[in-house]
């Protein structure tokens, strides 16, 4: 770095001031003082401007614009629309079904039968149920970084299922201009702590800050609501207590490349609106034009074909200059390179938005059944992590929990019944559904894994699934036709042969080994 008695030195003698710059820097290199090019201040990096700081102070600084250009493109550009809907998609989908372990059947099955018949009901809009809930969630996930789920307690007199119901929250609600310190506590951005750092409560407004509430609600100040009645979804990328959008990495890249395509779009517009100029020729008669003159050097010098003067471009349109008399077309120009040009910045979008160039896209042109796969499972093991590090112990657990409570409250349960959960996120399907099955299959006889493991993989309750199977068999096998199907491991092998059973009397009593 150049010193100040080096500039001086320069400024009468500017080759000796840079030997003593060069021989200075060369210098550092023999003596390691600079192990790190990534940290050196030469011409290259004197444009790279950063700023310290903790990853909360990033935030609370430039957090609340990200979520709003985010939310922009979210709504304006089909590319971040399509990544939002992507990842939800994957880290919800159809919904991450909680199955009751407490070690009883009966009393799993009570259990899980009162979920099924508070989910439809459990939110307060009444317009979703638990898993369209959890799938909104996902969706703020990712657009705004975070997002809020708020215990509401209910009477007995509303006649839910359990006097619960869950209210999303917008990122807004946390007060975000909130950074104080009361007491032992100190509060971040909205978020209040202990004296330990374990998170007290929320400041939360009654209403969107942002959004329209009635006149006659009153203060809209922000308010505290104790931490065991809030579930708050982000992802902590670093040691900070709110989070930041998924597109912040891509937030000027996306808007950059939907602004190429906007001005060659207006490009080929243009070239396309004018077709062709009628054009002097020294052949015609200069006091005869196409279009009547008062004099060979009067009057505009370009017209339409109706004769008037050309002030504006329009599709499909002729000019005609002064004694035109012959006709030159238009060529327009080709574009070149766009094609490649947008996939390289594609492929570096879908790189910041933590997704697959395809599924991104949707262009599997140049993507072959390996390398599709291969980049299939690594998204899905980005997607797995983020669902049992965040999503199931940051929301679900929680909302678990809060179901128990009331549910045990209102006398639907047992006060001493201990009630575990299992979580089952969404099966990721795969293209080759046979492979994968035969995999299951022989994963199952060699002990790796259980039946009940790849049921539950499907998001269905293994439990459910075989009473299913044993009631549709009896049915079957109560019918006058005694119908055999190909799915019946009991009567028919896995290559399509009868197995033998026991005399036809018993019902399908004991099987003999199969010949």
């Amino acid at each position: 770095m150049i010193n100040p008695l080096d500039r001086l030195i320069g400024w009468f003698d500017p080759k000796a001031g840079l030997q003593r710059a060069a021989a200075r820097i060369r210098m550092e290199h023999l003596n390691g003082l600079r192990n790190y090019e990534g940290a050196s201040r030469g011409r290259h990096a004197k444009n790279w401007r950063i700023a310290g700081g903790t990853a909360d102070s990033q935030i609370s600084r430039d957090g609340q614009v990200l979520r709003d250009r985010s939310r922009d493109l979210v709504r304006n550009n089909p590319l971040a629309a399509k990544i939002v809907t992507t990842h939800a998609n994957n880290l919800v989908g159809p919904g991450i079904v909680p199955r009751a372990k407490t070690g009883d059947p009966a009393k799993d099955k009570l259990v899980n039968d009162l979920f099924d018949e508070w989910s439809p009901v459990c939110n307060v809009s009444g317009m979703m149920d638990f898993h369209g809930t959890c799938y909104m969630l996902a969706r703020e996930l990712v657009t705004a970084g975070e997002s809020f789920l708020r215990r509401r307690r209910r009477r007995a007199s509303d006649n839910l299922p359990v006097p619960l119901q869950l209210q999303v929250l917008d990122s807004e609600f946390c007060d975000w201009h909130k950074t104080t310190v009361q007491g032992a506590n100190a509060i971040i951005n909205g978020i209040e702590f202990d004296a330990l750092g374990r998170r007290r409560g929320y400041w939360m407004h009654p209403n969107n800050p942002v959004g329209f509430w009635p006149a006659t609600s009153g203060s809209n100040a922000s308010a505290f609501v104790p931490a065991d009645d809030i579930a708050h979804l982000f992802e902590p990328q670093a040691n900070q207590n709110r989070g930041a959008p998924w597109l912040a990495p891509v937030i000027t890249e996306l808007r950059e490349v939907k602004d190429y395509e906007l001005a060659e779009g207006i490009r080929k517009k243009t070239e396309a609106c004018l077709v062709g100029i009628v054009v002097p020729d020294e052949a015609t008669d200069p006091n005869i034009g196409l279009i009547e003159q008062k004099g060979p050097n009067e009057g505009p010098p370009l017209l339409d074909m109706q004769g008037n003067p050309v002030n504006r471009m329009e599709p499909g349109m002729f000019a005609v200059m002064r004694n035109g008399g012959d006709i030159k077309f238009n060529t327009p120009a080709i574009s070149a390179g766009v094609e490649a040009y947008l996939r390289t910045r594609y492929r570096s979008i879908a790189a910041g938005a933590r997704l697959p160039y395809e599924l991104m896209t949707g262009d599997y042109s140049q993507a072959n059944f390996a390398s599709g796969q291969l980049g299939l499972i690594d998204y899905q093991r980005f997607a797995e992590s983020i669902i049992w590090h965040y999503v199931i112990p940051q929301v679900m657990q929680r909302v678990w929990g809060w179901f128990v409570q009331a549910a045990k409250e209102a006398g639907k349960i047992p006060l001493n019944l201990v009630v575990g959960v299992e979580w089952q996120p969404p099966e990721f399907e795969r293209i080759n559904r046979l492979d994968n099955a035969r995999a299951d299959l022989i994963e199952a006889r060699m002990g790796k894994r259980s039946m009940p493991e790849i049921i539950a993989k499907t998001g269905r309750n293994p439990m459910d699934v075989l009473k299913e199977n044993d009631e549709f068999f009896q049915a079957v096998d109560q019918t006058t036709s005694k119908l055999v199907f190909d799915s019946d491991p009991r009567k028919v092998s896995l290559n399509g042969q009868a197995q033998m059973f026991g005399d036809s009397t018993d019902g399908g009593g004991g099987s003999a080994p199969e010949k």
